[in-house]
């Protein structure tokens, strides 16, 4: 993760999150020449789109916007050096049996797909997050801006982050026993 790519408040909980682990100063992510983040060397398979995870999915029903789109997503994923590919489904409406639409599949390998899915969350959809947080708050009237706090907004987030982080170490946990089976 690059501490420098995200905002006040997630460095705010980056660094905390760094502090409570003891871990020293946070890091930058680590980057190969010219500026590209590094993959995690994990293992690809040639034929990695027969066991390939969806990303993220875009739908072109009657009546949506999609911003950001599969292409968009591509281009990110293609950036951070993850493979990937768009495939493409007809959906039945199921209201409407004569009517159809598309959802756009952004898949990757499997191994990846967590990976890939904090890259477009960093990289892509968190910045139409921000700008839909900022039209919110500056909506609110100045007491109730005031009555609300980063660690209140970011309660899920924050949540998420744990869960995750204990998830992973739960399992790293399970696989250092020889519990794996």
């Amino acid at each position: 993760m690059n501490r420098e790519e995200l905002t006040e408040v997630a460095r705010k909980c980056y660094d905390e999150e760094f502090a409570k682990r003891d871990l020293g100063a946070a890091q930058d992510e680590p980057e190969l020449g010219g500026g590209q983040p590094v993959v995690p060397m994990m293992d690809v398979a040639e034929d990695w789109l027969e066991d390939a995870a969806s990303a993220c999915s875009f739908f072109d029903a009657p009546g949506s916007v999609n911003t950001p789109d599969a292409e968009d997503a591509r281009h990110v994923l293609e950036e951070a050096g993850i493979p990937c590919q768009i495939d493409t489904q007809e959906v039945d409406e199921p209201a409407r049996p004569r009517r159809s639409y598309h959802e756009y599949r952004v898949l990757v390998p499997g191994p990846l797909n967590l990976y890939a899915t904090a890259v477009l969350d960093r990289d892509l959809f968190n910045l139409n997050q921000e700008e839909e947080w900022r039209a919110h708050l500056a909506a609110l009237s100045d007491d109730d801006l005031m009555a609300l706090s980063p660690d209140m907004i970011c309660l899920g987030l924050k949540d998420r982050i744990e869960r995750l982080t204990k998830a992973y170490n739960d399992e790293v946990t399970r696989r250092s026993r020889g519990l794996v089976e």
